[in-house]
């Protein structure tokens, strides 16, 4: 079945080349400049990790030191970042909960 444009400007307005609305398209426009951003971000630090070596810290080393801590405490690394991503999920579920009931105070 064809299909034809009743506008013979195509780009003069009212006309949907991709038949994608604006946010659609905005969403992808976001979503590709967030890649690149963060695929900019990554080869960076890989070039950076790389040609710096001497710089850099051991991996080994780097987690296990807790600061205002003495002695060897790697776990507590990994319950603080445990704790403050539950923390962050919980606050985003409350809000869209409160969001769906129109409540903006809370």
């Amino acid at each position: 079945m064809e299909h034809s444009v009743e506008n013979k400007n195509p780009w003069g307005g009212n006309a949907k080349p991709f038949g994608a609305s604006y946010g659609k398209l905005m969403m992808w426009f976001f979503l590709m400049t967030d890649a690149l951003t963060f695929s900019g971000f990554l080869a960076a630090y890989g070039f950076s990790r790389f040609k710096f070596v001497d710089v850099w810290p051991i991996p080994e080393d780097v987690f296990t030191h807790f600061p205002f801590l003495h002695g060897d405490h790697p776990l507590l690394f990994v319950a603080l970042m445990t704790f403050i991503l539950i923390m962050s999920s919980v606050t985003m579920v409350l809000a869209v909960n409160y969001g769906h009931k129109m409540q903006k105070i809370k």
